[in-house]
């Protein structure tokens, strides 16, 4: 699976959450077709970025697009990002979000969502007798119990 940078990776979630995926997404970004894209409210220069990217690592965003891609690395704000992004998570809602760690409410579905594209960089603990199903720890600095 393709790695991606965190940038990348957070506008193409936004544009398929929007409802420009598959062939059409490869297109949009192939014709650097901004207007495509404005409905979802991104700033245009992180557009432009993207698509400058886009350019330079065109094999890699074709097969994220069609086959799936992982983060390169991802920090918490990014996680956040990702969350708010791909599943309309609302903060005190479906999560809290601490100094090094997110208390999340999740399916599995969304579990498994976020193991293929964080696989080793976060932990996701169940947790019993919580508001919160899971808490997301950068696993090599938390014990996991």
């Amino acid at each position: 699976m393709v790695k991606l940078s965190m940038p990348a990776g957070l506008l193409l979630e936004a544009a398929i959450a929007g409802g420009v995926d598959g062939d059409h997404l490869i297109d949009v970004i192939r014709n650097k077709n901004i207007s495509a894209l404005h409905h979802l409210g991104k700033e245009e220069n992180s557009w432009l970025n993207f698509f400058r990217y886009a350019e330079e690592n065109w094999e890699d965003i074709v097969l994220a697009v069609n086959k799936g891609y992982m983060f390169k690395f991802i920090t918490i704000r990014g996680l956040q990002n990702l969350l708010q992004t791909r599943f309309s998570f609302k903060e005190e809602e479906h999560f809290k979000i601490g100094d090094s760690w997110l208390e999340l409410s999740l399916n599995e579905s969304q579990l498994k969502f976020l193991q293929c594209r964080i696989p080793n960089q976060w932990a996701f603990v169940k947790q019993e007798n919580s508001r919160y199903n899971f808490r997301a720890v950068v696993a090599h600095t938390q014990t996991i119990v």
